[in-house]
């Protein structure tokens, strides 16, 4: 039987972390090891991650905090089996998906799996569907447009023989860094079941400009990344010039609106 490494970070996230730990303890599959990384949280994270006591759990408490993508890194190397899952502090796994997400690996050439999933709100009310376009075999529209929640997504540890670890020149976008990765290198497969709830709320919707611009930049950055990486039709490049436009639109009137004495340059 297959082992699971399910990966979770952790940076102040009192009110949803007990729920995300409590989704991935009481999974039909049982066989996985729970790699929990907190982040330097100064709020109760901790203490709620503490009281839970299930032998398959491994917290790491970071003396200084490293951000998402380093902290994810961390817990990479941490993680001792072939396949990850990841799980976010503040969603859910419902109670079929490392089951489900686990069958489509018996085809070795697929390296990641991800799922359909609910939008829910602070209060775990669902909001809407996922929205995911249209997708052909190979995934072609993902390459300029991220649908893809991280909390889905399970994946080889190891890709081309090497283990994998999220690129750290992204802030924010190293989720979807890492599934332009796996498309490019190996086969993904969607699966046609709600397995996730992803949560909406105040502290993950943060309307700072200078996080936004920050966005903004590394998301025309993945854009050059597909363009240069995979062999793209003409209505691709259409799709893609479309989608450069409408962020350096974004960027001229964030822009605008931040003052002289706060600007950032990229």
């Amino acid at each position: 039987m297959n082992k699971i490494s399910v990966l979770m970070t952790v940076y102040n996230c009192e009110d949803y972390v007990g729920y995300a730990i409590d989704s991935i303890l009481n999974q039909t599959y049982q066989n996985f090891e729970f790699i929990i990384v907190d982040d330097c949280s100064n709020d109760n994270s901790k203490k709620i991650i503490k009281e839970f006591k299930d032998d398959r759990i491994k917290i790491f408490e970071l003396n200084k905090r490293l951000g998402r993508t380093k902290a994810l890194n961390f817990g990479l190397k941490k993680c001792k089996h072939s396949f990850i899952a990841i799980q976010d502090s503040d969603d859910i796994s419902k109670k079929d998906r490392l089951l489900k997400s686990l069958t489509p690996f018996e085809d070795k050439g697929i390296g990641m799996v991800f799922s359909k999933g609910e939008v829910i709100n602070s209060n775990g009310q669902i909001k809407r569907l996922i929205p995911i376009k249209k997708i052909d075999q190979n995934f072609s529209n993902l390459r300029f447009e991220n649908y893809v929640a991280h909390s889905s997504t399970m994946f080889r540890s190891h890709l081309k023989n090497n283990k994998f670890f999220y690129d750290e020149d992204f802030i924010y976008a190293q989720d979807y860094k890492m599934i332009l990765t796996f498309l490019k290198e190996t086969k993904i497969k969607l699966l046609d079941d709600n397995l996730v709830q992803i949560r909406y709320h105040d502290k993950n919707m943060s309307n700072d400009k200078k996080i936004e611009k920050i966005r903004i930049n590394e998301s025309l950055k993945l854009i050059n990344y597909s363009e240069k990486n995979f062999n793209n039709d003409l209505k691709l490049n259409i799709f893609a010039l479309f989608q450069k436009i409408k962020l350096y639109l974004k960027l001229f009137l964030l822009n605008l609106k931040i003052s002289n004495n706060d600007k950032i340059f990229f």
